[in-house]
């Protein structure tokens, strides 16, 4: 092999007189690099989008939640802790918790502001074991919503962050709590809804849309004036591994005959569209090492054309078609493997400074690339996954090997005396 490697070396030089096909094999091997650092890139910042809402998801809801199949109160809710942490040793954090649809109402500068919201009662303490929902309090940006802490006392509200801005609310301000739930029963025999006056003394944003539109949150004193029973309508789980979320739900469920809602269950549409979606941006940004594939077939044919001299002679002097097969294979692969390792090292290096180059672009334009005020981050998330890196380094030597077949072929099938019957 050290022959055919040799002269498969010396023909990716060219002649002197005959830069051209030197120069088409630069360019060659600039759109392998190219097809390579596109796809290292997008793929990489697929996964980081992937990774930063499963993180946002998991910091936000419980690994797990327990509620009993006939939606009854778990009045004795420490008792049932204790069974499933009995069942499910994963368990490391347990909270209880209700929920209930209200109406948020707010006065102020001769406007009432309104809007529905879902009430979460929390246990505050053990719901910091759970989720992150102190994190969330923290008064990001300086958007001036003062000081927050959890609703520890009665008749206090965290609120979200958008919802508190629909309202016009702030840590300090008064927001009345209407649900029907707790109310009176009507002249017309129905229920008049019941109106329950919160301090608000938290603003929670917890960066997602939904929870920080429609969320808000008391303690489980408050939520039983709310609806006007004892008891909570659910168990949340933190496990050691999140993973394992759906097999600890089964135990459960077979156990202890009860309702499992999982971390993803809601959101798994959402994540299956993004994997679709990150498959989908592999084999389109492939194209680009396709067409560098097929630059590679049109330069492997060019030399073959110029070097049927030289491939003439080299069969009387017994290289055998295989030999000439694997000159023009090699050849091809040089070209190809050159290309995606400056690729791979120059997709990698920028990968990891993605953050940084697209802002000086932005700057250059006049753009606010990430306004953290309407997305949930204010970089671009970037994860870089050794097996994404292998498979697109896999798939560009493939691409590239298969363009170098043809040439190599016809090359090889060359008649050492049609090649020199003229020279």
């Amino acid at each position: 092999m050290r022959f055919e490697s040799f002269v498969a070396f010396r023909y990716l030089r060219g002649k002197r007189r005959n830069r051209v096909i030197s120069l088409i094999t630069l360019i060659s091997v600039a759109g392998v690099s190219v097809g390579v650092i596109a796809l290292i890139v997008v793929m990489s910042v697929m996964t980081g989008f992937d990774e930063e809402l499963r993180a946002s998801l998991i910091g936000n809801r419980a690994h797990l939640a327990v509620r009993p199949y006939d939606d009854r109160p778990i009045e004795n809710y420490e008792a049932f802790i204790q069974q499933i942490k009995s069942i499910a040793p994963e368990v490391v954090g347990a909270a209880p918790a209700s929920q209930i649809e209200a109406i948020l109402r707010k006065s102020g500068g001769g406007y009432e502001y309104y809007s529905g919201t879902y009430v979460i009662g929390i246990d505050p303490e053990r719901e910091q074991t759970v989720t992150n929902i102190e994190d969330n309090l923290t008064d990001k940006d300086n958007r001036r919503f003062g000081e927050g802490r959890l609703p520890t006392g009665k008749q206090e509200i965290v609120l979200g962050y958008r919802l508190a801005q629909k309202l016009h609310a702030s840590v300090g301000d008064t927001v009345a709590v209407i649900t029907p739930r707790a109310g009176r029963a009507s002249p017309m025999g129905g229920m008049s809804g019941r109106t329950i006056y919160h301090t608000v003394v938290g603003i929670s944003e917890a960066q997602m849309f939904d929870y920080d539109l429609v969320h808000s949150y008391v303690n489980l004193e408050t939520m039983s004036d709310l609806t006007g029973q004892a008891g909570v309508d659910l168990i949340q789980c933190k496990l050691t591994d999140s993973n394992l979320a759906d097999l600890v739900a089964q135990r459960l469920e077979v156990a202890l005959g009860v309702d499992t809602t999982t971390w993803y269950e809601g959101e798994q549409d959402f994540l299956t569209a993004i994997q679709q979606e990150k498959l989908a941006m592999f084999i389109i940004l492939t194209f680009i090492i396709l067409v560098a594939a097929f630059n590679i077939m049109s330069t492997l044919i060019m030399v073959v054309m110029e070097k049927r001299q030289d491939i003439g002679i080299l069969r009387t002097l017994g290289v055998s078609s295989g030999g000439i097969l694997r000159i023009f294979v090699l050849e091809g692969l040089l070209i190809g493997v050159a290309g995606t390792l400056i690729g791979v090292v120059t997709g990698t290096l920028l990968a990891y400074k993605l953050t940084p180059v697209a802002e000086s672009i932005a700057s250059v334009f006049g753009i606010n690339l990430f306004n953290s005020e309407f997305y949930r981050f204010d970089h671009i998330p970037v994860a870089i996954v050794p097996s994404d890196i292998f498979w697109i380094t896999i798939s560009a030597v493939l691409l590239t090997f298969l363009s170098t077949l043809y040439p190599a072929w016809s090359a090889s099938r060359l008649d050492p005396i049609e090649a020199l019957r003229y020279e």
